[in-house]
């Protein structure tokens, strides 16, 4: 690119070129962006969710296997069918759990602590050979394509489940 900014012959050296043209190798500016932005993610309180599961963005990001989803995209921002979220966007009453009434449903109540899941958490701890915590599951995601889908498979199904009711629980409250 430089070489066309600066109308120059091909042989023309990159280090020369790069000056005359004004511009900066593209790989630095990627490194200075991406320091730039390590920097916000650290300092930002927005995304503290998030932050806490996906403590290393490199690692995240160069994992190299894995594609994120609907449901696996709710458990790692907190945005989704949890009575929390619901209830802060005023679409539910209350914020409390409606499986175990624990005050506060979020998506780290129903991933792992709501007792209504238990068995399912505890297969999938079976399965990927570990204690699933906040502090761990990306972790254990990250460790290997079968613990990934492990992971994915649980949320889709406690997720998805949670979506039906609540939509079954709206046509209910639309009808009365």
């Amino acid at each position: 690119m430089a070489l066309r900014i600066a109308m120059a012959y091909r042989k023309v050296s990159t280090p020369a070129i790069l000056v005359v043209a004004g511009t900066i190798p593209a790989h630095l500016v990627a490194r200075e962006r991406q320091e730039k932005y390590r920097q916000k993610w650290d300092e930002s309180e927005k995304g503290r969710w998030t932050r806490r599961l996906i403590k290393d963005i490199d690692i995240w990001t160069n994992r190299g296997f894995g594609n994120v989803d609907f449901h696996l995209t709710q458990m790692l921002t907190g945005h989704g069918c949890f009575g929390y979220y619901l209830n802060k966007y005023k679409i539910r009453a209350s914020s409390e759990c409606v499986d175990c009434q624990a005050p506060v449903d979020d998506a780290e109540h129903t991933i792992f602590m709501c007792d209504r899941w238990w068995r399912e958490r505890r297969s999938l701890e079976v399965n990927v050979g570990s204690d699933i915590g906040a502090e761990s599951i990306v972790q254990i995601m990250l460790q290997s394509k079968r613990n990934w889908l492990a992971v994915k498979t649980f949320v889709a199904k406690s997720l998805g489940t949670k979506e039906e009711e609540e939509r079954q629980a709206e046509r209910r409250r639309m009808l009365n």
